[in-house]
Parts: structure tokens; C-alpha cells; sequence
């Protein structure tokens, strides 16, 4: 374990200090502030909940001006939160598509086999973690995902993977972009940490 006395541990996605205490950070009593002083009312979002974050959540993962938001092939959903977004997705997937399996990662957070369960898919694990080199053994990754099948789902990260905080490289996603096309599956991204 790390002994140095400035450690944080944001491996549960919430700031602890060295109390185990989770406090309210600077910035976010600050939003609230504003939020005080400055909102008119407790309403509802609308279904569409905020056009222009979902504009900008587009802009910021594909580019502004990518033919995918111009040729409106991506879509944005605000959901309840993470889980609440994968069972989202998962129920979609379930309901409104020919899939029945979604691959995850080996390790994951322990939620994504429940939720895509849950929804009555199978899941299946694909090798991420070199525990003895603590980096992405990306080999044994590429090997499990051959086995993916057209049709299949594959969860990936958008970043800060959970637990290992490992990410591929540039080159490493360009390969498994080329993967997913020359296989048929469909890459889904969690982006909890964006």
C-alpha cells in the first residue's frame, strides 16, 4: 500500500480526505451558490434536458464540425446519473436491437455485469489488466475481443479506467476502432470521469 501521507484515493469516484471523510469541495459550494441566487425555478428539464450541453458533449468527443454531428449520426441522452445512463443503454440495446452480448472488461467497475444482466444480456469479460506489469496487456485485450462476434456490444472506458485508470493510446484505439469495423461489433463508452 502507499504510505505517503499526501495519498488520495479516487478509485470510488468521490474525493476522500485523510478522515475518510467526503467533504463538500470549494467549487462545488460555489456552484451551489449560484444556483441559489440565480435559478428561477425547480421545473423539470424537459425530455431533451439541456440541447445545448448535448451539443457541446458531441463537440467535445467528436470535434466541432464532424460529419457525425452534421450528418446527425450521434446521439446524446441526459440520464440519472452513470448507472443510471448504462441501464439506459442497456435496456435500449435489450428492447430496440438484435443484441445479446456485451463484453466488459477484466477487472471493471462491478456494476457494468449487473446493470447489462439485468437487462437480460449476456455478458462476457475481455482481458484489459497485466496485474504483474500494472499496465494494459493489450495483446491478450485484442485476442479476447477476436472473439467478439458481429452484433456484439463492447463497453470500453472513455478515459480514467475503473479500477486501473490504464488507458490505450491514440494507436491503441485506432486499432481497436479498425477491429470493431473488420468484426461488426459496437464499441459503447462509458465517460464517467469526463
Amino acid at each position: 500500500a502507499d504510505e505517503r501521507p499526501g495519498k488520495i484515493n479516487l478509485g470510488i469516484g468521490v474525493y476522500k480526505d485523510e478522515t475518510g471523510k467526503t467533504p463538500v469541495l470549494t467549487s462545488v459550494k460555489k456552484a451551489e451558490q449560484y444556483l441559489l441566487e440565480n435559478e428561477t425555478t425547480k421545473n423539470y428539464l424537459g425530455i431533451d434536458g439541456i440541447p445545448e450541453f448535448g451539443r457541446c458533449t458531441q463537440e467535445l468527443l467528436f470535434g466541432k464540425g464532424s460529419t457525425l454531428i452534421n450528418d446527425k449520426r450521434a446521439r446524446t441522452a441526459q440520464t440519472p446519473g452513470g448507472t443510471g445512463a448504462l441501464r439506459v443503454a442497456a435496456d435500449f440495446l435489450a428492447k430496440n436491437t438484435s443484441v445479446k452480448r456485451v463484453w466488459v472488461s477484466n477487472p471493471s467497475w462491478p456494476n457494468h455485469k449487473s446493470v447489462f444482466n439485468s437487462a437480460g444480456l449476456e455478458v462476457r469479460e475481455y482481458a484489459y489488466y497485466d496485474a504483474e506489469n500494472h499496465t494494459l496487456d493489450f495483446d491478450a485485450l485484442i485476442n479476447s475481443l477476436n472473439e467478439a462476434q458481429a452484433g456484439d456490444v463492447v463497453l470500453f472506458h472513455g478515459c480514467c479506467h475503473n479500477p486501473t485508470g490504464i488507458d490505450p493510446t491514440l494507436e491503441q484505439w485506432q486499432t481497436l476502432a479498425q477491429l470493431s469495423v473488420e468484426k461488426g461489433w459496437l464499441p459503447l463508452f462509458d465517460f464517467a470521469y469526463q
